[in-house]
């Protein structure tokens, strides 16, 4: 008996032969068809040339050199313009050094950069006049804008604090409030509060919450006086630094004065007047320099007087006077040693305060 025929059966194997893909490679290119493609191109070349007219010998020379131009970039053309050349000024150290033998070597490197980018054939009287006119009026722009910082509202506001606290402490009489006798009448407690004195148990303790809320706001002031001291820092490095610019124009402009001095009589002149103005405004930078030291000083003293005494030591000395307050409203005497200490302690802040 036959066998049947199981190739067509679905199985594994005869599945997987069905889902195989179907990959139709392409007709491989011959060499013979290439070769015969290019001798079609070349044909196709041959008879486009016979059919063009020839190119004469003058039409082709022109040719060539339009395409020589193309292919060359233009940027590398060479380029001139008419005029006559302008040469600069070569000047070292020691020419300098022979005008101001005294200058810094670091004005001296200024007025030489200075110096390398004038043009002496371009010297007008308008350039002598102006010369440095600029660095003169950003110093005035600087002193103005030291003013400003040194009349600053938070100075004259810490200011304020400190006096009002050394004032309300000048007038407190520790020794005048502990010596009134307990159950003391009226009319004397009257009597007391129309001296200048502080020296009642009311006045005590208005004083007490006076001192109290000044020594919240000195604290709340002691960042903005570190911030404007080192504002104050910056502006005078930059007055400083200005003075070296200015002095630097001072010595170009005198060397500018030697060099016209054989040609140019006039501008020689204007260059020296310059020159001496300058010179002038370097003595006023170097005179305030002493000002603005203290200046810088001013914040920083009213910080240590905030920081040592308003914020450290009246606290503790306004919880003793609270004490003595107390024992002075309930009508007793405190004692002479606690009186002389809280007197003496009172004494220290107020020459702390005054320095």
């Amino acid at each position: 008996m036959d066998k049947p025929d199981t190739s067509l059966e679905p199985g594994p194997e005869n599945a997987a032969a069905r889902l195989r893909p179907t990959v139709i490679k392409p007709p491989a290119k011959t060499k013979t068809s290439d070769s015969v493609m290019e001798r079609s191109e070349e044909a196709d070349q041959r008879s486009t040339a016979a059919q063009m007219p020839p190119i004469d010998p003058a039409t082709r020379k022109i040719r060539q050199e339009n395409d020589r131009h193309k292919s060359t970039p233009s940027t590398l053309k060479p380029t001139a313009l008419p005029g006559i050349e302008r040469k600069r000024i070569e000047v070292g150290p020691a020419h300098l050094k022979k005008i101001a033998p005294l200058a810094s070597p670091d004005v001296v490197r200024r007025a030489i950069r200075i110096l390398e980018t004038f043009v002496l054939d371009a010297a007008t009287d308008r350039t002598a006049v102006l010369w440095g006119h600029q660095l003169q009026r950003q110093y005035s722009d600087l002193v103005s804008r030291t003013l400003e910082l040194s009349h600053d509202d938070l100075l004259v506001k810490a200011t304020g604090y400190i006096n009002r606290m050394t004032a309300i402490l000048t007038s407190i009489d520790i020794q005048a409030a502990a010596d009134v006798p307990a159950g003391a009448g009226a009319l004397r407690q009257y009597l007391k509060r129309l001296n200048s004195r502080i020296d009642t148990p009311d006045e005590l303790e208005s004083a007490r919450v006076e001192l109290d809320q000044l020594v919240r706001l000195m604290g709340s002031s002691l960042e903005p006086l570190l911030a404007l001291k080192e504002t104050l820092e910056r502006h005078s490095r930059r007055v400083d630094d200005m003075g070296l610019e200015v002095e630097a124009a001072a010595l170009a402009a005198e060397y500018l004065s030697t060099r016209f001095s054989e040609r140019r009589q006039d501008l020689s002149r204007r260059f020296l007047e310059r020159s001496m103005s300058l010179t002038q405004t370097v003595a006023q930078i170097r005179g305030s320099s002493s000002l603005r030291v203290v200046q810088i000083e001013q914040p920083l003293s009213l910080i240590a007087a905030i920081q040592n005494v308003a914020l450290v030591t009246v606290p503790g000395w306004l919880g003793g006077l609270a004490a003595m307050t107390t024992v002075l409203r309930g009508r007793h005497k405190p004692t002479p040693t606690e009186a002389g200490e809280l007197a003496y302690e009172l004494s220290n802040i107020v020459q702390q305060l005054k320095v």
